[in-house]
């Protein structure tokens, strides 16, 4: 079996007083006065309540997480009170036009206490279904307070008649459906993601305790970050994802560093047989690693703040926050858990010993031993699997999820699709909107002039509707509807840029004329995105490249770092193509989420994984670093810094493939996606990039690469 002799010094030492040296000493002492350290988070955690609870938040609106043209005017009618935007449709089929009218009408007069004015009645074309526009008033409630006189309405009438179908959509109805279906899907992933996430560590740990430390840690992380995203989103408004992500993150990365810390410590202690002195060699060797993957994962993220989404920016911040309790967490709350757990961390059940003698003789070193023999062709062979899941990125398609991209297990968006269909009225339409400066009339006038001209071209309905003007008179708008048949068909586009390019600066004269709708906002958001990837890339990898390089002072080191982690990321996003907008995933997901990639996701599964797969490349580096500085040669220093750091490693990955593949159970394209993703980027990191491409790589690159990473980097 190969060893190395050296172990870390552990008690009063200074290093060369760096500061990873200096956070170790803060781990020391936090191993040493864990009931001290205990008692400061639940202090901690006791003021960032109150700050969160004193302070309140600060919401992202739907309109502020444009961009472009449509995001102004998005704005822009958001801030006016529209009564188009507080209309509801309630479409009615009885069994005749006769039967649709007397239930249209039964329905009309039980809505008189709850819209503000007498509700609308229109025929469909084929003279069956009937339609009822039902204005709601303008009050402070959620969407789904807002419709609840609508849904005991409906109800009722279903009751009295049953064999009428009567469904109700629009913009109130549709927000209520999503919201609860969402909150319903984002409760149950709370529900089950500890007990999945116990099972997984209990699996890999066989000790109650080894398994405790994780959850504990991981729990405290998210409840920190969550506490502090109260105040600061009074300065980065908060997006109704973020708290999503810091759920993912904040468990993700908390069981993630914890693991490492009770896996090494049960490596020493099979070697000393001393629980105290394992711990505490533990703390202080795994500490470095984690702060050093920490400060990648968090200033890789930092970037996407340069990028033009107030999305992006909220989103980011979340895991900002995630890194930084997590690093705080494992200098203090981490060490002083596994000085309480102290034998019992070690301890294991079911007859397992606790020796790595296994994994000498196991999968990992099998598969390592013949890697570092045969460098070559393991290399060729791992590039030519990820080249190939990468391959679908070049015909990837980008798409803003809208409603035609959301998923028709929603009745309203059911509903909407069947009145679109029966009332052109609901068609894919563009919104022109112009404030009126004091001057309704000219506004209209300009805005009408517009549509006459667009409804004589090809690619547009024909029919020109009224100018709406906002109950202040401050903002007019109006519809112009188009023949296609999705905000994302190319017609649809094309009549955008018509718009945009020639019919509107025609009429506007020295107006801001603004085109917005679904189609433009989906447009402008690919547009910045794909601006924002030229950015984001750039300086994610510098920034990568130089961390890497600072904590093992080597070039190829660093390269290979940043290039292997760019091919995970191009393999998962090549992995989402083949699932979603390929199909091949229809049948574990359902045919309503096959469609184009969503447009939101590549910047942010760029930052987020270039940050965790770093977690696993500074583990790996480091032990084998360890095993070059106790004499080993290249080869059998490669293959014990992969099989020490395969258990952990491999723990942390399934824990957060399981918990990343959890997102799949919320109801919306992109946390879909985004879960998928991730889980596929870690497992192929974890496999085919650990186990064959960095020891390959590793093996060629020599040990030239590691003399200063020995001799100038502070080895410890």
């Amino acid at each position: 079996m190969v060893t190395t002799s050296e172990r870390p010094p552990i008690e009063g030492t200074r290093g060369n007083g760096s500061v990873l040296e200096r956070c170790a000493g803060v781990a020391r002492w936090s191993y040493r006065h864990r009931l001290t350290v205990l008692a400061g988070w639940l202090v901690a955690l006791v003021l960032s309540a109150g700050a969160y609870v004193g302070l309140g938040m600060s919401e992202l609106s739907p309109a502020e997480g444009f961009v472009g043209e449509s995001g102004v005017a998005e704005q822009l009618e958001a801030g006016a009170d529209f009564l188009s935007s507080r209309t509801e449709t309630i479409l009615v089929q009885g069994s005749s036009a006769q039967d649709s009218d007397r239930i249209a009408d039964q329905l009309a007069a039980a809505l008189e206490g709850t819209a503000q004015e007498p509700p609308e009645k229109l025929t469909a074309s084929d003279g069956d279904q009937r339609v009822l526009q039902v204005l709601l008033p303008e009050e402070q409630a959620s969407p789904s307070e807002r419709v609840q006189g609508i849904e005991s309405a409906i109800e009722t009438a279903r009751q009295a008649n049953p064999g009428a179908a009567i469904s109700a959509t629009g913009p109130i109805s549709v927000q209520a459906d999503v919201t609860t279906s969402y909150g319903e899907r984002l409760m149950l992933l709370e529900v089950l993601s500890l007990p999945v996430t116990a099972v997984v560590l209990f699996l890999v740990f066989a000790g109650f305790v080894a398994t405790l430390i994780p959850l504990v840690t991981g729990l405290a992380v998210v409840a920190l970050a969550i506490l502090w995203s109260g105040p600061t989103s009074l300065l980065v408004p908060m997006e109704s994802n973020q708290m999503s992500v810091i759920l993912l993150m904040g468990l993700a990365l908390g069981v993630d560093y914890s693991l490492f810390f009770v896996r090494r410590a049960r490596e020493e202690f099979a070697r000393s047989g001393d629980a105290d002195a394992a711990a505490m060699i533990a703390v202080s060797m795994t500490v470095r690693s984690v702060l050093v993957a920490g400060l990648v994962t968090g200033v890789s993220v930092i970037a996407a703040f340069l990028t033009a989404s107030p999305i992006f920016h909220s989103l980011t911040l979340g895991i900002i926050l995630v890194v930084v309790a997590a690093m705080l967490a494992s200098i203090t709350l981490l060490p002083a858990l596994l000085a309480l757990g102290r034998r019992r961390v070690v301890k294991q059940l079911f007859g397992k010993a606790p020796d790595d003698a296994a994994e000498e003789t196991g999968f990992w070193a099998r598969l390592s031993s013949a890697v570092v023999r045969r460098p070559v062709p393991a290399l060729l062979a791992g590039l030519a699997v990820m080249a190939l899941l990468a391959a679908p990125v070049a015909t990837m398609k980008l798409q803003f999820p809208g409603t035609d991209s959301m998923p028709r297990t929603f009745e309203t968006l059911r509903t909407l699709d069947d009145v679109s269909e029966q009332f052109p009225l609901y068609g894919v339409s563009h919104t022109v909107v112009t404030e009126t400066g004091g001057n309704v009339a000219r506004a209209s006038t300009v805005l009408t002039d517009i549509a006459e001209d667009a409804a004589g071209l090809p690619g547009f309905d024909g029919q020109v509707r009224d100018v709406q003007i906002s109950t202040d008179g401050s903002v007019a708008r109006i519809e112009i509807g188009t023949d296609a048949d999705g905000i994302d068909a190319q017609s649809a586009k094309d009549s955008l840029n018509e718009l945009r390019d020639s019919i509107v600066p025609k009429f506007a004269g020295d107006r801001e004329v603004l085109v917005g709708g679904e189609t433009a906002v989906s447009v402008d958001v690919s547009k910045s995105t794909a601006r924002d990837l030229l950015i984001v890339i750039p300086i994610v990898l510098l920034v990568a490249f130089a961390l890497i390089y600072l904590a093992f002072r080597s070039v190829g080191l660093a390269a290979l770092s940043v290039g292997l982690n760019l091919l995970s990321v191009l393999a998962s996003y090549g992995i989402l193509v083949l699932l979603f907008q390929y199909g091949w995933g229809a049948q574990v997901f359902g045919s309503e989420y096959v469609g184009p990639v969503v447009t939101l996701l590549p910047v942010m599964m760029l930052v987020i994984l270039i940050g965790l797969s770093m977690d696993y490349h500074v583990f790996i580096l480091t032990r084998v670093r360890e095993a070059f500085a106790g004499g080993l040669g290249v080869e059998d220093a490669v293959r014990q810094g992969v099989v020490r750091s395969a258990p952990p490693v491999t723990a942390a990955a399934a824990v957060m493939v399981v918990i990343f593949a959890m997102f799949t159970l919320l109801p919306t394209p992109e946390m879909k996606q985004l879960g998928v993703g991730l889980a596929a980027a870690i497992a192929l990191d974890a496999t085919v990039v650990r186990g064959i491409l960095v020891p390959a790589a590793l093996r060629l690159l020599g040990a030239n690469v590691w003399k200063r990473s020995l001799t100038g980097a502070g080895h410890h």
